[in-house]
Formats: C-alpha cells, structure tokens, sequence
C-alpha cells in the first residue's frame, strides 16, 4: 500500500503488514482478486468510537486494474460491509487523491470539515 501510494503522490498512512493482515483475518477488509487468483485491490475497515465512526481505508488497485471501474467496486463493497456491520454509524472516507474523491462523490459520499468527524485520540493518532 505504502509503495502504491507514494508512486501516485497520495496520503495513505503506512500501516505494518500485521495491522492489514489483522483486518483480513477480522472481515474487515475487501480483497478482489482475478479468477486466477493473482491480486488486484484492496480496502479495510477502521472503527472509533465503538463503532459510531467508520472509515473506509486504504484503498489500493494494482496498476494493471486502474481505471477499469475496480476502485469503485471496491469501494462500493467495503461501504456495504460498513453499513452491515456498522448499522448505526458514521461512514467515511480520507483521500488527498482526486480520483477516489470523484469516487467517493459518485457513490455519495458528502464533503465534511474536520470538526465533523470523530474526537477520539486514536483516529487523530493515525493520520
């Protein structure tokens, strides 16, 4: 993710393979994949608050996929799972990249100001 995110200049938080590997193995995560089985994207799940804040994170196509509609798939599953899981909560997104913002308005998703979202220390922490 780290790699994929510096090559496109956007904001992703670095995040140990143990932390992604943890949201696997928790369902907190969409993987898509070929047929063949070979990696094509990825989403997690992030929770505050117990759950009353939800964020969709780490959104990563890889090159070969890009712009074929996969991102907006990814993130169109991971919402629902969010919303599944997290019936009641607040949903969204952080993105410093163009293109996941054009996304996130075509799936919905409402600008908000930092005030908006969640005051827990831990979600400050991560950013």
């Amino acid at each position: 993710m780290e790699s994929s995110a510096k090559a496109r200049g956007t904001g992703i938080a670095r995040r140990p393979a143990e932390y992604i590997a943890e949201k696997m193995e928790q369902d907190k995560a969409i993987i898509a994949v070929t047929d063949n089985g070979d990696w094509v994207g990825f989403c997690y799940i992030e929770t505050w608050s117990h759950g009353e804040y939800v964020a969709n994170s780490g959104l990563v196509v890889a090159p070969a996929y890009r712009k074929s509609g996969v991102a907006k798939a990814i993130k169109q599953k991971i919402f629902n799972l969010s919303r599944e899981r997290y019936p009641d909560a607040k949903i969204f997104g952080l993105t410093t990249g163009l293109a996941v913002m054009k996304i996130n308005s075509e799936l919905g998703y409402e600008p908000v100001t930092y005030s908006e979202l969640t005051q827990d220390d831990a979600f400050w922490e991560g950013c």
